[in-house]
């Protein structure tokens, strides 16, 4: 039996189906044979005679008649009393050519027509190259075929690629394109428009490309030519059966048969490509991001019902990502309401992100769409495509009809889902409200983040610039923290975050006159929320005081569940969080203990913060005695340590800065006693306060493995002054050895100013570098331990800091040799002219009893010379009256003895 069906919207019965699946499209079709379409619709001469009393034309000439005429004839084929009719119509819809009315009725009525386009719609239609445009900008002619197919192409030729005009559209346009790519000058494109838009729509027009259609397009013109060259180029065809041209096909490649086939080969689904054309993009937790100032979002995905569990196993969120929406397809067969109670208790609520599945109604065909789709994309790449490009266009249009086709479907799939969530009832949420619901997971998982509104730090990766910024800010923390507004001026980007950071969530304010940092869990305002920060990191710390715990580890600890801190801001609130707990905390650079905090700490920290770490330091009872009295050895020794806070960090940073502050040839030489040899291996092996003040001392000193913290304190007391003292005091034998070398009494400021008098008068006299480098430092010399450096480095010839012991006797050698020199230097002085600062003598004897004459040479300074004549007054006023002979035997002898006796006391002390 055959049943009518009334179409009152106008489509045909295979419209309905036209946005479904190619399966269901086929089984639509099965539906379709048991009816028949009977269109309610006017005729074809009745749309030209309403279409010519919409269009209200006034003519300067007859010669459209002509036209009217020929395309009457060509479709009134067969029916001669109805051409002049007919033509009388076509003639009434000037501007408009008669092929150009003639076509518009059918092609209103094609699939992409339907619901869409009218005859009324394109008249007033403002779309390019329609009839407005058209009555706007021409000043003569008719609205001709080429136009017409120009407008179809520019607005509806996807939809017309994918409706069942869409193979001869490509042919039509592959062959329009060509023939520009061989040259076709306009007349060549007008006339292949005009054919091809004429033999589109034959079969429902009655129209037909012949001669006189064609002529009566180009009014005058000579088409011989042109039309010879398309035949020629095997554009068009001539088809003699119908008495008309038309298009040349050149594709006999059959889509459909190839879809089949690849749908057949290639069953299974691949949801790669599923993901990547449902075009869905991440839900970002708005609501939270606003409260808390950190961004975060979940991802979404489309599963299988049967492939749910591997999903559950495999999937691992990308950084900063918390969980993932999947809206779930069913492949099994399974209800709506079977998949429902599948899903129920399976989402993943775990410590590491969210899993929300969501089942929409009516989703059963995206997986036939998704296939066809995907055969689709691997029949473009068929080998017989590759030279035939009218259905290489063809696969590509009906490609991007079925990719907008699945796009569009999955986002009506997404307006009505039911949500699972672990053992949190279903909620039905279309996706517009998913952002919401994903702020609220955010929210019940992050519930103690700190509120930290600065969009350049608070992130996974902050820019280059804003790394820039933190690092000077950071710096100014650790240099700067008793300044207000940490000395930053006017308003570079650190000033900002140091607002939004530092001074809004009240980590740096002023406190008793004094800018400082502030712990957040002192008072009862904490606008950021950072207490809960603070308390996580201080009660891991604890439980790993055994140990030196790396700045990562607290990242990782804030990052996590419940706090979800950003890595970006994190280096703010870790120097943030030592600051405040300074005096509990030993801080420690590449597991080397360190006393303070310092710029270049900072560039290891952003680089990489595992080579900061952190001890928490446990004081205990029975330490007490000990802590305090090295404490006062810290404050006695370095006078400019009050060491105010008795903890184990302070006293424990008091005794390295000592020994960092001592001079490297301290730190190496072997000169020093046990105690203080055995006191500097302790301080240079130190890593750890807690270790150095209740390990390490105390075990150096132990005495039966018991200890004496007086013992101890005393000890170390000893070994410190004398390492502080071992390097002053080597300068001082070495200034009291040139002192006496130059032959000056003492060190006070008249003998310097004496000897420095003295080497002004031998600048540049002796012409050697040396010697003048060792004259113009005692031109300046002022007696210090610098001075002393100075002329000894020179002596020895090594800067003081790479000295070794074997390098400090070369210097007193060197120091006496030089002073030797000096005094020579002086003893001629007055060869260039110069005033004698000294007198150079010798004494030589021939002793009774001696093997060999005594003899000692030595010269005589200036300020020595009033002593000398003083003696030589004296001497004079007692041996006056005596024989001269006598007198110079007498002086000779006693000069004898005095040279004898020098010797017979060097011997002695030499065998001593």
């Amino acid at each position: 039996m055959v049943r009518h069906r009334k179409v009152p919207d106008g489509q045909a019965f295979d419209e309905y189906a036209a946005k479904l699946s190619r399966d269901l499209r086929d089984e639509w079709t099965k539906i379709h044979g048991r009816f028949v379409d009977l269109p309610v619709n006017v005729g074809a001469e009745e749309q030209i005679a309403i279409l010519s009393r919409a269009v209200n034309g006034s003519p300067s000439d007859d010669s459209h008649t002509s036209a009217a005429t020929a395309v009457a004839a060509s479709i009134s084929s067969g029916r001669p009393e109805f051409v002049k009719s007919l033509a009388d119509l076509l003639a009434g819809c000037w501007p408009l050519h008669s092929a150009t009315a003639a076509l518009l009725g059918p092609i209103s009525r094609r699939r992409f027509g339907q619901n869409q386009r009218s005859i009324f719609g394109f008249l007033n239609s403002a779309e390019p190259f329609g009839f407005r445009e058209f009555l706007r900008t021409a000043s003569e002619g008719m609205f001709t075929p080429d136009r017409l197919w120009d407008y179809l192409r520019v607005n509806l030729e996807p939809a017309i690629l994918s409706s069942p005009d869409g193979h001869r559209w490509a042919v039509a346009a592959e062959g329009i394109d060509r023939c520009a790519a061989m040259g076709g000058d306009e007349l060549h494109l007008r006339l292949l428009k005009t054919i091809a838009v004429i033999d589109l729509f034959r079969e429902r027009s009655g129209l037909v490309a012949s001669e006189a259609v064609i002529g009566s397009c180009f009014p005058g013109t000579d088409l011989a030519d042109a039309m010879r060259q398309l035949v020629q180029w095997s554009i068009i065809v001539f088809k003699k059966f119908i008495g008309a041209y038309a298009v040349y096909a050149g594709s006999d490649f059959d889509i459909e048969a190839a879809i089949e086939q690849e749908v057949a080969e290639r069953p299974s689904l691949d949801m790669a490509l599923v993901r990547s054309l449902s075009g869905l993009q991440p839900v970002l937790c708005k609501s939270h991001y606003h409260r808390t100032g950190a961004l975060r979002w979940f991802d979404m995905d489309i599963v299988l019902s049967s492939g749910i569990e591997k999903h559950l196993e495999t999937y691992r969120p990308a950084e900063g990502t918390i969980g993932q929406f999947v809206l779930v397809v069913t492949d099994g067969g399974e209800t709506t309401s079977a998949l429902g109670r599948k899903l129920r208790g399976l989402g993943r609520n775990d410590a590491e992100w969210d899993m929300v599945f969501g089942v929409a109604d009516n989703t059963d065909y995206l997986l036939n769409l998704a296939r066809e789709v995907q055969a689709l994309g691997r029949v473009r790449a068929h080998p017989d495509l590759q030279g035939d490009p009218v259905a290489r266009r063809e696969v590509s249009a009906r490609l991007a009809g079925a990719q907008g086709m699945f796009e569009t479907e999955v986002n009506r799939a997404f307006e009505r889902v039911t949500w699972y969530s672990g053992k949190h009832p279903p909620e039905v949420r279309p996706l517009r409200q998913v952002s919401r619901m994903a702020s609220e997971f955010a929210d019940a998982r992050y519930v103690e983040t700190p509120l930290l509104h600065n969009e350049l730090l608070n992130r996974i990766k902050p820019s280059s610039n804003a790394v820039a910024a933190q690092n000077v800010l950071l710096k100014r923390m650790v240099s700067d923290g008793h300044r207000e507004k940490l000395g930053i001026e006017g308003y570079p980007a650190e000033g900002g975050l140091y607002l939004s950071l530092l001074a809004k969530t009240g980590l740096h304010v002023k406190v008793d006159g004094t800018y400082g940092f502030h712990d957040p869990r002192a008072s009862r305002k904490d606008p950021a929320r950072l207490g809960p920060l603070w308390n996580a990191a201080e009660k891991y710390l604890k439980a790993n005081h055994q140990r030196s715990v790396p700045l990562s580890e607290i990242y990782d600890l804030w990052a996590a569940k419940p706090f979800g801190v950003k890595r970006g801001v994190m280096p703010v609130l870790a120097i943030a969080f030592m600051m405040t707990a300074r005096a509990s905390l030993a801080f420690y650079r590449t597991s080397i203990f360190q006393p303070f905090v310092r710029d270049i700490d900072i560039d290891y920290l952003v680089k990489d913060s595992s080579t900061i770490q952190l001890r928490w330091m446990d004081l205990k009872e029975d330490a007490r005695e000990l802590l305090s009295g090295l404490a006062g050895v810290v404050r006695d020794i370095d006078r400019q340590n009050a060491l105010m806070n008795l903890e184990p960090i302070d006293v424990g940073r008091g005794l390295v800065a000592i020994y960092d502050r001592l001079p490297p040839w301290t730190k190496r030489t072997q000169r020093l006693s046990s105690y203080a040899a055995a006191v500097r291996g302790v301080f240079k092996k130190a890593s750890d306060p807690n270790a150095l003040i209740f390990n390490d001392l105390p075990g150096l000193f132990a005495v039966e493995g018991k200890t004496d913290s007086d013992a101890v304190i005393a000890n170390v007391r000893e070994g410190l002054e004398e390492l502080v003292s071992a390097h002053p005091d080597m300068l001082h034998r070495l200034r009291s050895n040139l002192l006496a070398e130059l032959q000056v009494p003492n060190a006070s400021p008249n003998a310097i100013a004496d000897l420095r008098s003295r080497a002004e008068n031998i600048r540049d006299l002796a012409g050697d570098f040396q010697l003048e480098a060792f004259v113009g430092r005692i031109a300046t010399l002022q007696g210090t331990d610098e001075d002393i450096e100075g002329l000894a480095s020179l002596a020895a010839n090594r800067p003081m800091r790479d000295w070794s012991d074997a390098d400090i006797d070369r210097a007193a050698v060197g120091l006496a040799d030089l002073a030797r020199r000096f005094n020579k230097a002086e003893a001629f002085a007055h060869v260039k002219g110069r005033k004698d600062k000294r007198e150079a003598m010798a004494f030589v004897v021939n002793v009774a009893g001696r093997s060999a004459p005594v003899m000692e040479e030595f010269d005589v300074g200036e300020a020595e010379g009033e002593v000398v004549d003083r003696l030589v007054d004296t001497l004079a006023s007692q041996l006056a009256g005596s024989d001269r002979k006598l007198i110079l035997a007498a002086i000779t002898r006693y000069g004898a003895r005095l040279v004898t006796e020098r010797e017979a006391e060097t011997d002695r002390k030499a065998v001593s």
